[in-house]
């Protein structure tokens, strides 16, 4: 058999069929094939080269040959770790400093794509504080301690601006300068301010507050005497009164399950976590509150990938041209949200808490 030190993934395949035969010959082609996972025209073909020449190496082909030999590949994947190296551009200069060896970065480009590697930015996690990860970990531990299906029962509460004009970074689109895509886009966006509530069996309707376009609060500060800017105490209570408590009832009710003793969950905005809201949802949720949310934990509710699959589906509609559209764009994707997506965003809540004891209360993704 050919024996090479650096072979490519077919030639590693094409070594694995003749292997096959030499130790199996009653085998056929379309035994190997599937033994190594390949078909039988490629195993027949090259058992065939192999036999009439006992080499399994490509033919010389008319393209221009590779400049980036074995370690000089080793060289640049070495180099594309190393913090100084940002762009394609630095590796090629570092590498022909190191090796002298001479490449575009078009060149280095396309050998970091082939070996699996893609050009991405850092990822902007939240920075938690020694005293927050203890939180998070005796967060984790105590709902841990509940009862095997604890979370099936909790309705989880939270609040997300969706924006009428995307704000984000347009996608890339392969084009000419001349025919470059000029998105226009407004300064300060109109958005809508939305709570809801999300459980194992549903979801509540949206609910829009203070922070909405052209939606005035009917509270005032009593420093400022105006109304109040985003969503004041008094105005969490109505959505607690008129929305959460009634709909969390129905939700259970029609599931036929912990009607009684559902629970509700909620993070620490400051609205929600006022001594008044606190007593008014052990007063009124039959479970009462379900556990302190520990401070800058994102990456622990559920909640936060469904408002990022809203997002997406609402951006994938036609776009909206005012306030009232978006509203009603909003409460169609919220019909929309497949059950079994719920399912598993609660019943995945036992490997998140677990996840988190292991890291020892630093940031898990989500």
């Amino acid at each position: 058999m050919v024996k090479q030190q650096h072979i490519t993934h077919a030639q590693e395949l094409r070594l694995q069929a003749v292997h096959c035969k030499q130790h199996n010959q009653s085998w056929s082609a379309s035994k190997i094939g599937k033994h190594i996972g390949c078909n039988r025209m490629f195993v027949s073909r090259w058992l065939t080269r192999h036999q009439q020449t006992g080499d399994i190496n490509d033919k010389p082909r008319s393209g221009r040959p590779q400049i980036a030999d074995a370690a000089a590949e080793n060289y640049i994947l070495m180099a594309a770790q190393l913090p100084e190296c940002t762009s394609a551009a630095d590796i090629a200069a570092k590498t022909q400093q190191a090796l002298g060896l001479k490449l575009s970065g078009s060149t280095v480009t396309r050998l970091l794509k082939r070996k699996g590697l893609q050009h991405l930015t850092a990822k902007v996690v939240p920075m938690l504080t020694v005293k927050q990860k203890l939180a998070r970990v005796k967060f984790a531990k105590a709902a841990l301690r509940r009862e095997r299906c604890s979370w099936r029962r909790v309705m989880i509460t939270d609040s997300k601006y969706f924006r009428l004009h995307a704000m984000g970074k347009p996608a890339g689109r392969w084009c000419t300068p001349a025919t470059r895509e000029v998105v226009a886009r407004p300064k300060h966006s109109v958005a809508a301010h939305v709570y809801m509530g999300v459980a194992f069996h549903g979801a509540t309707s949206l609910k829009f507050v203070t922070g909405t376009h052209k939606q005035v609060s009917k509270y005032t500060d009593p420093k400022s005497k105006r109304p109040y800017r985003g969503l004041a105490q008094q105005e969490y209570t109505d959505v607690l009164h008129d929305h959460f408590i009634p709909e969390g009832n129905k939700l259970f009710k029609n599931a036929g399950q912990w009607a009684d003793k559902w629970q509700m969950q909620q993070d620490n905005a400051p609205a929600h976590k006022t001594p008044t809201n606190m007593a008014y949802i052990a007063a009124n949720v039959p479970g009462g509150h379900f556990l302190a949310w520990p401070p800058n934990s994102p990456d622990l509710s559920p909640i936060e990938n469904l408002w990022s699959w809203m997002d997406i589906k609402l951006h994938k509609l036609d776009k909206c041209k005012n306030i009232e559209e978006l509203k009603e764009r909003l409460e169609q994707v919220r019909q929309s949200i497949p059950p079994t997506l719920l399912h598993n965003m609660f019943d995945g809540m036992k490997a998140r808490m677990e996840r988190v004891i292991e890291l020892n209360g630093d940031y898990i993704g989500k």
